[in-house]
């Protein structure tokens, strides 16, 4: 039996279970694990994209060439910048909000205080800062989204980002499931180097999505460490964590102590922050 056969039949014994109890699903058409890799090149991206998919190397890598970029953003104040595109080799869409490039960011990030949202669930708080990025282009990318969405009805949907980028992400993903419930068995979270976005609710209610969610850290990497808890901050479920090369599944714990919440504060790593579409780390389920 393949590896490859390994995973299909985990696919088919877990498809009826809950999120949260997900490992690894695997994606057809991708390589089994190159998948982390794949969305953090497409996370990285953001940074760089010009007017065609031509970026080096992020947009030619073997995932990702052939991509074509649908709409592409860049709002100043509030600072949100993404874009959206699709592959029509892997049959996906991915929606792609960058993380923080220059002191309008920044200042973005700091804001730590807390606001309602979404209306629609009681008692969840999200960061007021990465929501008001969110929604200062919200119109355009969701209708953007929607108009994919039925012109390719069999693709997959990724909500994708690094950094802040990886919080306004997530928040677009809710917002889509909210306007679009029947996109709930297409979608997908990948976020890289993500700090907390709301309270233990707003965590709850993404846990409770049932779609497969990977918040991906790699080793020390501060960012992922703020907003502190004592703000009133938590992390959704699932963590990967990136540790000595090798990918840690942490499960349904949010914030699991034998992955990153063991880090000591001390040993906190800006560096670590810019790591994930270059280091190379060996996949393991």
């Amino acid at each position: 039996m393949t590896i490859q056969h390994v995973f299909a039949l985990l696919a088919v014994c877990v498809g009826a279970v809950s999120a949260l109890t997900i490992t690894y699903m695997p994606w057809p058409r991708i390589k089994p694990g190159a998948e982390f890799k794949t969305f953090a090149h497409y996370a990285r991206a953001s940074y760089v994209l010009g007017d065609k998919w031509d970026c080096v190397p992020n947009c030619l890598m073997p995932e990702t060439i052939g991509t074509v970029v649908d709409y592409k953003w860049h709002h100043s104040s509030p600072a949100s910048v993404g874009y959206i595109a699709h592959n029509d080799y892997t049959r996906i869409i991915v929606v792609v909000f960058r993380g923080s490039a220059d002191a309008e960011d920044w200042i973005q990030d700091s804001e730590f205080s807390l606001e309602p949202w979404p209306g629609h669930i009681a008692g969840s708080m999200v960061h007021h800062g990465f929501l008001s990025a969110y929604q200062s282009v919200a119109g355009n990318v969701t209708a953007t989204i929607a108009r994919l969405i039925a012109q390719y009805p069999s693709y997959k949907v990724v909500f994708a980002g690094h950094s802040l980028g990886g919080a306004e992400s997530v928040i677009c993903a809710v917002d889509m499931l909210q306007r679009h419930p029947q996109l709930r068995t297409r979608t997908y979270i990948y976020t890289y180097g993500m700090p907390r976005v709301g309270n233990d609710v707003w965590a709850d209610s993404i846990d409770a999505l049932g779609i497969p969610t990977y918040r991906v850290v790699y080793e020390n990497d501060l960012v992922p460490h703020i907003p502190f808890q004592w703000l009133g901050y938590m992390h959704f479920a699932q963590e990967v964590w990136i540790h000595r090369n090798q990918t840690v599944f942490c499960g349904k714990e949010q914030e699991s102590p034998r992955c990153s919440a063991n880090v000591g504060i001390g040993d906190y790593s800006v560096p670590d922050h810019s790591q994930y579409s270059l280091a190379n780390w060996a996949f393991t389920v």
